[in-house]
């Protein structure tokens, strides 16, 4: 379970231009569940994710993982609680060119320094999972925009993290891409995966398998649905 507790985020704070991303954020984020932060550009959801992944810390309030406090703890146990617990799905996915895609899809694994071939196996056993081993050589410059997005799930996987973190993944997805995303998001969930994205796709919000959206504007939160 991932709990915020009076969380607030300044940007530029102490400045004429300093703004209040987030204000007062509570909310309880389930675990081995999907959940969909939605709101409009500027509601602070990509903020708010940012902080359940340690990837920013929030000016004031608490952030808890599993009962653990985590919003304080120095940089070098952020660093590897983002190695270790979270998969990361970019909007643009930052694959990176000329790497093919099992080389990108290993990459997050190197600074854990397990043994090359298990990772190289594991990364196969993914790409294979999502339809991709034979794209396994490929440089990732000549993959598709639905083979690129597979590959940037098959990455954040690499690790096994438990929860997978998502910054709308589906923005510049047709419609058949983002309901093959769906159904790779639901697979996930099966497997025991944490599932929490941002979107302002209401083919997201509404989507089978989905069981919490949390709705935000102006960095508070508007509304919570089941």
């Amino acid at each position: 379970m991932i709990t915020l507790t009076s969380v607030t985020k300044l940007y530029n704070e102490g400045r004429p231009n300093e703004v209040q991303a987030l204000k007062g954020i509570d909310l309880t984020i389930a675990r081995d569940a999907i959940t969909v932060l939605k709101g409009p550009s500027g509601s602070g959801k990509t903020t708010l994710l940012s902080i359940v992944a340690c990837m920013a810390r929030p000016t004031t309030g608490r952030v808890t993982l599993d009962g653990e406090v985590v919003s304080g703890l120095p940089e070098r146990f952020l660093t590897e609680l983002r190695r270790t617990t979270f998969g990361f799905v970019f909007q643009r996915f930052n694959l990176i060119r000329g790497l093919s895609v099992i080389e990108n899809v290993m990459l997050p694994a190197a600074p854990l320094g397990g043994d090359h071939a298990k990772v190289r196996e594991r990364a196969l056993e993914r790409l294979a999972a999502l339809d991709l081993a034979d794209k396994a050589q490929m440089p990732v410059e000549f993959l598709s925009g639905g083979e690129t997005q597979r590959a940037a799930i098959a990455r954040a996987l690499i690790n096994d993290a438990p929860i997978v973190i998502a910054d709308e993944p589906t923005a510049n997805l047709d419609t058949d891409l983002t309901m093959r995303f769906l159904e790779i998001v639901r697979a996930l969930r099966a497997e025991g995966k944490t599932v929490i994205m941002t979107s302002h796709d209401p083919r997201i919000w509404d989507a089978e398998g989905v069981d919490a959206v949390v709705e935000m504007r102006d960095g508070a939160i508007f509304g919570e649905f089941a």
